[in-house]
């Protein structure tokens, strides 16, 4: 009778952890308008056809052991064109937290994410001295610039978005893992990173801590 019972729970056990993998795969795809292919953000994971577009070294970035830049270290410096022709540099936002987010629009949690920052900076940027630079990874883009362009009209993005057409910085800042946020505070230096996507929550609490630092 035990036993019976022990596999009973078994069965059930399995098909409600079924059940929540598919729900929270539905919730993925609601979020991110329904787009398959590329939900865990981890390169090994991408549709062929965008891992091609990747530079050449870094399609084996799973294997990197530590992505990315550490927090404590002193952001490097880096000058790109924003979406509306501006050159603008890192340094010029001394004296601001800055969160430096690294996006694509193939990549669901990057579409998953900017609503939320939209909102934080809306709210937020002035009161608590916060820009967000949004660096468009542009090589990988199908359609380049105007990808960046269709995606910032869908999503009526005001923050300043940055063309990353060669991937140097993308280069620079080790980005191995999409979307990509630093967070830096008003001295230039990093105080933390996030290799997902964020959330209202984990956007405050990364930014009110940079200021701890």
């Amino acid at each position: 009778m035990k036993k019976k019972w022990s596999i009973l729970i078994s069965v059930f056990i399995v098909i409600t952890m079924v059940t929540i993998i598919i729900i929270i795969n539905r919730e993925i795809k609601k979020e991110t308008g329904g787009i398959d292919g590329y939900e865990s953000a981890m390169i090994q994971d991408m549709p062929k056809d965008q891992v091609e577009r990747l530079p050449e070294d870094w399609q084996v970035a799973e294997n990197a052991e530590n992505p990315g830049l550490n927090p404590g270290d002193l952001a490097p410096d880096f000058e790109l064109t924003t979406l509306d022709g501006k050159n603008v540099k890192l340094s010029d936002y001394r004296g601001k937290t800055v969160l430096l987010n690294f996006w694509a629009s193939w990549c669901p949690p990057c579409r998953s994410e900017m609503p939320h920052m939209e909102a934080y900076y809306k709210e937020y940027s002035e009161s608590e001295n916060v820009e967000i630079l949004a660096v468009n990874m542009t090589k990988t883009e199908k359609n380049k610039e105007q990808s960046a362009k269709d995606f910032v009209e869908e999503y009526q993005l005001t923050f300043p978005i940055l063309l990353d057409k060669k991937s140097d910085v993308m280069k620079m800042y080790q980005v191995k893992v999409y979307p990509t946020t630093y967070i830096i505070n008003e001295e230039g230096v990093i105080t933390d990173k996030a290799m997902f996507p964020l959330d209202d929550k984990l956007l405050k609490e990364l930014l009110d801590n940079s200021k701890k630092n």
